[in-house]
């Protein structure tokens, strides 16, 4: 007669504490998602103080992406593409475009393109200071925007007029 092998009752204490741990850690990190999220601003500006768009419209705009599922664009399945347009590389590209032509103009008066190569190099390495300087006040709840930051809103019929989609 062959004997039956048995786990000890401590790899079975090791699992379960295994998986409380986990469980733990997972509903903690669930929990700081939340209580530790950007602020989303009652209203974002232009530098002369005029009103770009407002909470209501952030918003609005997180309802269509809710209605639509576009939560998983680009998502870690790389399927995101499938379910709509992905408007935050839209936005994303627009700002990185229009800033640096900004700053390409501000700086040496002329287009990016028309820039020498050590030119275009200083540019590229203001425009992340540019745009990861953070202009957000706690106190007033407002958000100041550069105009290449305004710039895309104007420009871009698909990033202005989410409420379309």
């Amino acid at each position: 007669m062959e004997e039956q092998e048995t786990l000890s009752s401590g790899w079975r204490r090791a699992v379960i504490v295994t998986i409380m741990v986990g469980v733990t850690v997972l509903s903690w990190l669930a929990a700081r998602t939340y209580y530790d999220a950007p602020p989303i601003p009652e209203r974002a500006v232009s530098p002369a103080g005029e009103t770009i768009f407002t909470r209501d419209d952030i918003l609005a705009g997180q309802e269509v992406f809710l209605k639509y599922g576009l939560m998983e664009n680009g998502s870690i399945w790389g399927h995101g593409a499938y379910l709509g347009p992905d408007f935050s590389a839209a936005y994303l590209h627009a700002l990185g475009v229009d800033a640096s032509e900004s700053l390409a103009h501000q700086r040496y008066g002329r287009l990016l393109t028309a820039l020498t190569a050590a030119e275009r190099d200083v540019i590229n390495a203001e425009v992340p200071h540019l745009l990861k300087h953070n202009r957000y006040d706690p106190q007033t709840q407002t958000l100041i925007l550069t105009q290449p930051e305004i710039r895309p809103f104007g420009s871009n019929g698909e990033i202005s007029n989410v409420k379309d989609f």
